[in-house]
């Protein structure tokens, strides 16, 4: 693989069809995960829109951040967890409280994940243990930042956990994968696609263990995308030492017309498949046509940072690659510059049990989207 880029940390010479922007961060490999779990304020101080692709205001800039529940060390908060909390922003600096919403029901659970939607709405899905169990709730935020109006979708309780939340550009609908409560043996990768008025469901999935993820809606509002790998036995993992257990293999991104008949997910267009010997693939999003898409890799020690496009029936196509350097992590965002997406991407598994290569199954307290902005 070459570089294709014009000089190294630039542009790429030739986006294709359409334009995505790249955040970086360089933090010491003790600070990665930590880093990592912040990656909402990351985003914010760098001036970014959120994965879930909120379109900029009037001003170009967000108002207001949501979180699932507190922002900050705990350490430095009084009373009880808040369900939600909403902050104000101040030349892209989180600045004061402005709401705190308690659980809108007893059973409701532990707000888990954020996502915005056209039209002003938002989402949040979240979750319990005993029982296994996740709601999802439709709420709008007021002009002066305050939450109203929530209320459960139709549909009722989901018996499971919840991840990957995906709106529909005409706000009609929102895709998201499921997973049981325990560790998984054998995970297996499922999309539901739900109508947000009637509650209608449709489901795939997949039959042999797998991975989803990247779960997001082209524009036509019937086409979603989203990753799929295969979990293999595998060896330890350089990441997490004493980690050993299963390989994220085989990483492709599939466009699905949701409105046909079928029930398995392989049944979806492919858009991308990684080649052999390429690495690791963290990320790889379809884009708003349902055709073509962006993606980030990491191959060698230390990794190299690649980033790719591709296109249906094409080879992908490298766009830009950041040397690696020893005790140093890269994270990155991706975000399109076109319409906003609505949707948690977060990587190649919605759950966040992906670490450079390997499926780490009892990583279940990661949230991918836990912040949205408003503006």
């Amino acid at each position: 693989m070459a570089d294709e880029t014009a000089d190294g940390w630039g542009e790429p010479r030739d986006a294709g069809p359409r334009s995505w922007r790249v955040r970086r961060w360089a933090a010491p490999v003790a600070m990665a995960l930590s880093v990592a779990a912040s990656i909402g304020a990351v985003q914010l101080l760098a001036g970014e829109p959120a994965a879930s692709g909120t379109p900029d205001g009037p001003a170009g800039k967000p108002r207001f951040l949501l979180s699932v529940g507190r922002m900050g060390h705990p350490s430095q908060q009084s009373g009880p967890e808040p369900w939600l909390q909403v902050r104000t922003l101040q030349q892209d600096r989180v600045d004061r409280v402005v709401d705190t919403v308690r659980p809108p029901s007893p059973s409701a659970g532990r707000a888990r994940e954020l996502v915005a939607g056209p039209d002003g709405d938002f989402l949040a899905v979240s979750s319990r243990d005993e029982p296994c169990e996740a709601r999802l709730h439709r709420f709008g935020l007021t002009g002066d930042g305050h939450v109203t109006g929530i209320e459960p979708l139709p549909g009722g309780v989901v018996p499971s956990r919840v991840a990957g939340l995906a709106i529909s550009p005409d706000g009609d609908r929102v895709a998201y994968t499921t997973a049981p409560c325990g560790d998984e043996a054998q995970p297996r990768a499922t999309l539901t696609v739900r109508d947000l008025e009637s509650g209608d469901l449709r489901t795939w999935s997949t039959a042999g263990p797998a991975i989803i993820g990247e779960i997001v809606w082209a524009a036509d509002n019937r086409t979603v995308g989203y990753t799929i790998g295969d979990v293999q036995p595998g060896g330890p993992s350089a990441a997490l030492p004493g980690m050993a257990g299963r390989d994220i293999r085989n990483v492709a991104v599939h466009a699905l017309d949701s409105e046909i008949e079928g029930a398995d997910l392989r049944d979806g267009r492919v858009l991308f498949r990684q080649p052999d010997g390429t690495g690791n693939v963290s990320g790889a999003v379809m884009d708003l046509d349902g055709r073509t898409g962006y993606g980030v890799l990491k191959k060698g020690e230390p990794p190299d940072t690649i980033f790719f496009a591709f296109a249906e029936g094409e080879p992908m196509r490298v766009t830009e690659t950041i040397p690696g350097k020893p005790n140093t992590v890269h994270l990155v965002a991706l975000s399109s510059d076109d319409r906003p997406r609505y949707a948690c991407l977060g990587g190649v598994d919605s759950f966040g049990r992906a670490s450079t290569g390997h499926f780490m199954a009892a990583n279940h307290g990661h949230h991918n989207c836990g912040t949205t902005y408003a503006y």
